[in-house]
């Protein structure tokens, strides 16, 4: 199949594009002035319908580092005006985690899934798994690391208090116990965060449609077909072994092989 089939635009997906593009009119205050002229600058375009022109001063501040909720909100609008979904999808992900344009680019999500006719069967994910995403979500490892670091001298105050307070020795020490043990399980979930964060990336398919294959060659065996806007978990571990392909969990639970040029990484 050459691609993917999309829904028509609707009236309804316009307006909503266009109340995510209004009331988005500056960058951070850290930002240089340069940099809020050329913003500034590429709304223009955006709002004169030059999207192409808006993505090329888009995409120069960002080289510039110089990154933002809406910046990344307005390529997302951008994409999707041009109809590359995948590419609208992954800057509207990166608009997502910031907390100015968070609910904007949930709308922006909302929009584009529905314009995917070819939608990708989601495993759900363990326990364990929700519980780490979570907990990635609210908290670093750094900061986890150093709640487990308090907990610890916490645990060894209190058992050691309990010399000094006979009377109360057997809670002191009890608690302080339980406390170093609750500290030792902080402390390795910090490290197992950092290992998770390190090595998978989320990533998003953003060309109408790809091979999965079992090994990094093109004519490899086939294990599944992805398609714009399909999500993958990608292992840099495994993939910094193989130059320009990455090894993908897919989001119904295969695993494989797709070349780098497909997707974009979060």
């Amino acid at each position: 199949m050459s691609g993917t089939k999309r829904a028509k635009s609707t009236g309804t997906g316009f307006l909503l594009l266009l109340l995510i593009v209004m009331g988005i009119s500056a960058i951070p205050g850290r930002a240089q002035v340069s940099a809020q002229a050329q913003f500034d600058e590429a709304n223009e375009y955006l709002d004169s319908g030059n999207y192409r022109q808006a993505l090329s001063i888009y995409k120069s501040i960002l080289s510039s580092q110089q990154v933002s909720g809406p910046l990344f909100l307005n390529m997302g609008i951008s994409y999707v005006q041009l109809d590359s979904l995948g590419m609208a999808k992954y800057y509207f992900l990166k608009a997502w985690s910031f907390e100015e344009t968070h609910n904007r680019a949930e709308e922006g999500l909302q929009y584009v899934s529905s314009r995917f006719s070819r939608q990708s069967a989601v495993l759900p994910k363990l326990p364990w798994e929700r519980f780490f995403d979570w907990l990635g979500s609210v908290t670093g490892p750094a900061s986890l690391l150093g709640i487990g670091i308090l907990l610890l001298n916490a645990g060894v105050c209190a058992f050691i208090a309990g010399w000094f307070f006979p009377s109360a020795s057997r809670p002191l020490q009890g608690g302080g116990i339980g406390t170093a043990i609750l500290s030792v399980l902080v402390i390795l979930s910090s490290f197992y965060l950092q290992h998770v964060q390190n090595r998978y990336s989320p990533a998003v398919m953003v060309h109408q449609q790809a091979d999965v294959l079992e090994q990094p060659a093109p004519d490899a065996t086939l294990i599944s077909q992805a398609y714009e806007g399909y999500t993958f978990t990608v292992d840099h571990s495994r993939s910094r072994q193989q130059p320009g392909w990455s090894y993908v969990r897919m989001s119904n639970g295969l695993y494989g092989w797709i070349p780098n040029s497909e997707i974009m990484i979060l």
